[in-house]
């Protein structure tokens, strides 16, 4: 869907505060509200796959987090990304190029959890090799 330059607009603001009222999107886009909420319903028809709620990152007493990059059996792919799906410790998954396959990333309430998380996905069927990138803090993260 090719995007007008106004939605583009919308949708980094949204980025930024999805709460933020039809009003106050109009206000910062020289729009009428009535406006936004039409280009809103667009979106949210072609676009727009859902609104969430992003925890701050100090939210959580003892929040662990970790990027995993996994080389797998092409032939299990599906049977992996299936498995990593239900496992609700795994926040995103992602598909890579270059010498690995995928990229994920994992929330745990400690480092204990962390690992049996870690060794549950080594062990699933089809993955030949992971590596783990503990994340000491974050700078800033504009992802849901």
């Amino acid at each position: 869907m090719k995007l007008q330059e106004s939605e583009k607009k919308l949708l980094d603001l949204l980025k930024i505060d999805s709460r933020m009222s039809a009003a106050e999107l109009g206000r910062k886009l020289d729009l009428a509200r009535s406006t936004i909420h039409m280009m809103l319903g667009r979106l949210e028809e072609k676009v727009i796959d859902c609104y969430t709620v992003k925890l701050k990152p100090d939210a959580l007493e003892n929040d662990s987090r970790c990027y995993v990059t996994i080389t797998r059996d092409p032939k299990k792919s599906a049977q992996i990304e299936e498995a990593l799906y239900n496992m609700p410790e795994v926040d995103c998954l992602a598909t890579v190029a270059g010498s690995i396959d995928l990229m994920i990333l994992v929330r745990t309430d400690n480092n204990q959890q962390m690992d049996a998380v870690l060794t549950n996905i080594a062990m699933l069927d089809g993955v030949i090799n992971t590596e783990s990138h503990i994340i000491l803090s974050s700078k800033f993260n504009r992802m849901p």
